[in-house]
């Protein structure tokens, strides 16, 4: 992409309501239009954290970020020049912890519709075609966070213990910014190696949310290596239904537990991630990124 193009974020927005699903739409007084809440990302912002924040500022909804919905591509002006626009969208479930919608200058008027209503009023075709999507994704049953550990120290710099060697600076700030984008996420299992580098990743997130880190000394480095078939079975303790877990490992050790939670095998920078879903109706849906 070129470095002038716009990143914003958003998501379809919805809830069970008398036992049917509703979307929410917003209007927006500058454009006299109805369309699903979205908005940029601030400077260092995480695309997930920047969704569910603009979500939330422009109709006082607090959602928790499932599957993804696609991405559109588009221009808009921006300072008399035309510069390409990527929205991503996710599927954005209420989580019952809302405050009251105040209008404003950018978004005057909320409105709860069934879908069938929702896409007769969508101004935009692009905005259609996000919302058919929801069908696909929406009833979701578990979810995972893969997460490898952030920059640590490194071994040849380490005098101590393996087990023992701390993140670096720069790892304990990516460690901080895991925060926004687990909670965007719902979080609510840790689950890391005993090492320091992976528990100290994801204690931040698990502090915030008053929760303990429930270390598995088999997804270590040092543990797998001794016992490489002690993971099995730790895929049926990870996808607990209606949980969101986060697990936080090594990069050696990350190929052989994608294998057993049952996702594709890549390579994980330093603090980077996959997000995956398990779908009520079969499969399961997973995007990958980097470090916050």
């Amino acid at each position: 992409m070129s470095t002038a193009t716009v990143i914003a974020a958003g998501g379809v927005v919805w809830r069970e309501h008398r036992g049917e699903r509703q979307v929410l739409l917003v209007h927006r007084p500058r454009y006299d239009d109805w369309s699903l809440p979205k908005g940029k990302l601030v400077a260092g912002e995480h695309v997930l954290a920047a969704a569910r924040r603009e979500i939330e500022e422009e109709t006082g909804q607090r959602v928790i970020l499932g599957p993804p919905l696609g991405v559109q591509r588009y221009d808009v002006r921006k300072n008399g020049a035309s510069v390409p626009k990527l929205v991503h969208y996710w599927s954005a479930p209420v989580d019952g912890k809302s405050r009251e919608f105040t209008p404003n200058d950018e978004v005057d008027e909320l409105d709860w519709l069934g879908a069938d209503e929702a896409r007769d009023r969508l101004s935009y075709p692009r905005d259609v075609d996000i919302l058919d999507l929801l069908d696909c994704t929406a009833e979701v049953t578990s979810s995972l966070v893969v997460v490898r550990h952030a920059e640590a120290v490194k071994r040849k710099d380490w005098d101590g213990k393996d087990t023992d060697r701390p993140l670096t600076g720069d790892g304990q700030a990516t460690a901080e910014r895991l925060v926004a984008v687990l909670a965007a996420l719902g979080v609510d299992r840790v689950l890391s190696s005993d090492a320091e580098r992976c528990a100290a990743t994801v204690a931040p997130y698990a502090e915030a949310i008053g929760k303990k880190v429930n270390l598995h000394p088999e997804i270590s480095e040092r543990g797998y290596e001794a016992h490489p078939k002690a993971m099995r079975g730790l895929g049926d303790k990870a996808w607990r239904k209606g949980k969101v877990t986060a697990i936080c490992s090594h990069r050696p050790v990350l190929p052989a537990l994608a294998r057993e939670l049952g996702l594709p095998v890549g390579k994980y920078a330093p603090g980077a991630f996959v997000v995956a879903h398990r779908l009520a109706g079969g499969g399961i849906v997973h995007e990958r990124f980097g470090a916050p």
